[in-house]
């Protein structure tokens, strides 16, 4: 019997994370897929107890709360979130934003100005690298379209292979969110994904999404991870105050972190 609804992204590196909920009779989670900017509206309806979401959208919401242990990712090469540039990175004046992710978005401004030493305009865009260099002298992509996007002849910059090399710390990508409190059983159960290999989540990935064997295995084990522990709670941290050190985010929030019930025995 279903006691607890999650909402998630439909992508390939939240795979590991809902795998086991997943067309089970018996789970007691139900999985809801939306895209992300749809999720909070349907959190706040009150239709989901937890979504899957950027990091960002936690540390903006006043009061918001996520499960510990857990997270989606990445300490070196992400592949997945690219900065692909016409010029120098020192040079940008003009970047295009992938519209589909604000947390990248921050991040790549956060690294152009303290990497880089620039701080371009920036305007959204729909995720079409060609029309988006076109326009800007950079474009951000990420998730299907940034690990694949290619572009003769531009700069590239892996913005978690940036982050981890700037910082020496973990970058978290998203984060099981709620604005309410979450219920330390649903907390134990989003945990005990960790519980399982990456590797029993291939099979439900390739399916979902239509990728070959070898790339869903190289990218969920080489480039992102799903523990949310010490230095990722750093890394995260320090991603909140870069926020407000370069004026991203007027506020921030750090998100109280709730822990699961311990296992059965």
């Amino acid at each position: 019997m279903v006691k607890f609804r999650v909402g998630c992204v439909p992508y390939v590196n939240a795979a590991p994370l809902i795998w086991p909920f997943v067309d089970d009779e018996n789970s007691p989670i139900e999985v809801i897929f939306d895209v992300p900017s749809q999720l909070p509206a349907r959190h706040k309806s009150g239709e989901i107890d937890a979504m899957l979401v950027s990091s960002i959208d936690a540390l903006r919401t006043p009061g918001a709360h996520i499960v510990d242990k857990v997270c989606i990712g990445s300490n070196g090469p992400v592949e997945s979130v690219r900065l692909f540039s016409r010029v120098p990175f020192g040079m940008i004046q003009t970047l295009a934003l992938d519209q589909s992710s604000m947390t990248s978005n921050a991040l790549a401004q956060i690294i152009l100005r303290e990497g880089f030493g620039a701080r371009p305009n920036c305007m959204a865009f729909p995720p079409d690298l060609e029309v988006m260099l076109d326009v800007c002298d950079a474009a951000i992509i990420i998730g299907d379209n940034g690990l694949t996007a290619q572009s003769p002849g531009a700069r590239i910059l892996d913005l978690g292979q940036a982050w981890t090399d700037n910082y020496n710390l973990p970058f978290v990508w998203a984060l099981w969110t709620s604005h309410r409190p979450i219920a330390p059983e649903l907390a134990n159960l989003l945990q005990s994904v960790l519980n399982h290999s990456v590797e029993e989540s291939y099979p439900f990935a390739i399916k979902s999404s239509g990728w070959e064997p070898d790339l869903v295995a190289r990218y969920l084990t080489n480039c992102v991870q799903f523990q949310f522990g010490s230095d990722e709670q750093s890394g995260l941290q320090l991603y909140a105050s870069k926020l407000q050190q370069n004026a991203i985010a007027s506020e921030i929030f750090f998100p109280t972190i709730t822990d699961g019930t311990p296992a059965p025995s």
